[in-house]
């Protein structure tokens, strides 16, 4: 869910929205659970279940939704059929749960709070539950399900229903007269780019293309600004010696190192070894990396750290521009992001 987090709480900001969001998946569909698409008033949407005819039910049904005081929710069947999708060019068939839970302005301040905690790199859990009245679902706070007597029975079931079950995907489970939906939302895979110049736009560009969170830190305003990577989170940093004051460094982040200068490198790179970042990355020649590793053993750096560097950065598919490399950069993140 993270990577509509921000258009959830935008769209929240004046008026309701409709999360769809795959339960479970049946057959060769193209999306599984936890597939998400956020569709808003006048046709806007964000994200994706997967395309095609399913996706189109399902919008035309949200669109339906959208109407109402309340929080609201209801889980719906889609199939497809193999002639069906070969009618649309696709080769897949099956069916998908959707559940669509109808957000208002009221709970805009919740999700504006989950996007906050997930972007500064903690994964939150989101619970949401649904009362049954008649042919509705009606959302009820947490607090005011934990404290009504008549719910205490379906509430016991579903927590010992959710303690026994992974959280990788969402939950949900039904329990009469409460329906309840929890996922767990972890932080984006983030690339962080130390350097804002020539080689930083272009891989700024392709990350934000392929999904990631980007972030650029630089200490020059002129180069890391919001109309130079308008895709980015921007910080002007005081100093790329202490880098790691302006930014949260976690096991899902993919470090890019491409500053104006060797000794800028040195010292980013010195910083990044010590972050769980699942890549680190820094530009650079072979004997510019092989004369910056010694420096870094001599001020006790150890070679089992050192070696989680990648350098020279990227594929080597012989890239020679800022755009070619960019896109070797970003090949290389994607096949270690891949392989886990």
């Amino acid at each position: 869910m993270h990577s509509i987090l921000t258009n959830i709480t935008q769209e929240l900001a004046t008026h309701n929205c409709v999360l769809a969001t795959v339960i479970s998946s049946t057959g060769s569909t193209p999306r599984s659970s936890g597939a998400h698409m956020l569709i808003c008033p006048q046709g806007k949407f964000y994200g994706t279940i997967g395309g095609g005819l399913i996706e189109a039910q399902v919008q035309e049904t949200a669109a339906h939704f959208l109407e109402g005081t309340t929080g609201a929710a209801r889980l719906h069947s889609y199939v497809l059929d193999n002639t069906k999708a070969g009618a649309l060019g696709m080769s897949c068939g099956g069916s998908l749960s959707v559940l669509l839970e109808r957000l208002t302005p009221d709970q805009y301040a919740e999700f504006a709070e989950l996007e906050q905690i997930v972007r500064d790199g903690t994964a939150q859990h989101r619970e949401a539950f649904y009362v049954q009245h008649g042919d509705d679902w009606i959302h009820l706070p947490a607090t005011d399900v934990a404290q009504h007597p008549d719910y205490a029975d379906a509430l016991h079931c579903i927590r010992t229903s959710a303690d026994n079950q992974s959280h990788n995907h969402p939950l949900f489970v039904s329990e009469q007269p409460l329906h309840y939906i929890s996922e767990t939302v972890h932080p984006p895979a983030t690339v962080i780019i130390a350097g804002a110049g020539h080689v930083a736009k272009p891989t700024a560009e392709i990350a934000h293309l392929a999904g990631f969170s980007v972030t650029v830190l630089d200490d020059r305003d002129e180069f890391a600004n919001t109309e130079r990577f308008p895709n980015a989170q921007v910080s002007v940093v005081d100093s790329l010696e202490n880098i790691l004051s302006n930014i949260n460094v976690h096991e899902d982040c993919y470090v890019v190192i491409v500053t104006r200068g060797h000794a800028h490198d040195k010292s980013v790179l010195q910083q990044m070894l010590t972050t769980p970042a699942k890549y680190i990355g820094m530009i650079g020649s072979k004997s510019k990396r092989d004369g910056l590793y010694q420096k870094l053993i001599e001020e006790g750096v150890s070679q089992e750290a050192i070696a989680r560097c990648h350098c020279p950065i990227g594929l080597p598919i012989g890239g020679r521009t800022p755009e070619e490399i960019a896109v070797s950069i970003m090949a290389e993140i994607i096949q270690v992001k891949a392989k886990g």
